[in-house]
């Protein structure tokens, strides 16, 4: 049997907030297009179906790929780590392509066109890379691929967090929108190269032995 150990608290905070914002954009299915704010309403009333892949396809890819950074649902049940990774790629995918066809029309003018724009591209990118080493079995590669790829999928739970907050600021809506087209992505990016550099074994490198003070998983 195998000692498990608990989700670390950051774990938790990523997946409440995940799982909240993804139930937020499924919510549109019942408050409607309206419950987003009236400077959107044009857009979203011209491209319904454009709203719905990307709110839809963007709430599955945030709880799959939660749920995938289980460390011990990896080990312990890779079938299933694999099958949510698959569900998390499409989703991404779907997703992303929907968000970048937004993108072309987004309120604020070319500066959140660009913005959102290079969120959409950057998403499929780092997910393709990823699939593509996972595919190949170079699961070192497709971790941080992934972790790029998530940390961009975050960019839905740091806008909702940083544009009340800006409009707030600001005084308005609009300057507030421009700014987080690139706020809500960029800085997650950067987070998560620190992440992938800090994080990752440098070739040579001798692994350190494991504290005897360190639960181990046991064989079963």
């Amino acid at each position: 049997m195998a000692v498990r150990r608990a989700a670390p608290p950051a774990w938790g905070l990523m997946a409440v907030l995940a799982v909240g914002v993804a139930g937020y954009a499924l919510s549109f299915q019942f408050r409607g297009i309206d419950a987003f704010g009236v400077e959107l309403l044009a857009s979203f009333y011209r491209r319904p179906w454009a709203i719905w892949f990307h709110m839809v396809f963007g709430a599955i890819a945030l709880v799959a790929g939660a749920l995938n950074f289980r460390h011990d649902l990896r080990r312990a049940r890779p079938a299933v780590h694999r099958r949510i990774g698959e569900a998390y790629v499409l989703a991404s995918w779907i997703g992303a392509a929907a968000g970048l066809w937004l993108a072309m029309f987004a309120f604020g003018g070319l500066a959140s066109r660009l913005g959102f724009s290079g969120l959409a591209l950057a998403t499929l990118v780092t997910t393709t890379m990823a699939f593509a080493a996972a595919r190949r079995r170079d699961f070192p590669t497709h971790r941080a691929w992934m972790i790029r790829s998530y940390a961009l999928m975050l960019a839905a739970v740091t806008l909702r967090l940083q544009l009340p907050v800006l409009a707030s600021a600001l005084q308005g809506f609009a300057p507030a929108y421009v700014i987080v087209a690139w706020s809500c992505w960029v800085p997650n990016l950067i987070a998560a190269e620190w992440i992938v550099r800090a994080t990752t074994r440098r070739p040579g490198a001798t692994p350190r032995a494991p504290s005897p003070a360190t639960p181990r998983s046991l064989p079963a």
